[in-house]
């Protein structure tokens, strides 16, 4: 990964520290891992960068998966929608 992929990254996971969530394309984390195929070890890093940069304390990140991307939530960022 390009030094600047890895500071985009970065800033990615503080916004999700910072305000709970954030958006990340599939294609963009492609160009940013080099891949043609987002696979386990890619998921691996990106959990080892959270949990690294939030020093454990927000717990696992939490995610939902569209079409083109994927939303990034800290752990208890996401509650189930009201059905009253």
């Amino acid at each position: 990964m390009e030094r600047r992929h890895s500071d985009t990254l970065t800033s990615r996971l503080e916004q999700v520290l910072d305000g709970g969530w954030v958006y990340i394309l599939w294609n963009e984390l492609r160009r940013w891992y080099e891949v043609k195929k987002v696979a386990a070890g890619t998921y691996r890093d990106i959990s080892e960068r959270w949990q690294e940069l939030s020093e454990g304390k927000k717990g696992p990140l939490q995610t939902v998966q569209v079409n083109d991307g994927f939303y990034l939530f800290a752990k208890g960022a996401v509650m189930p929608f009201p059905s009253e």
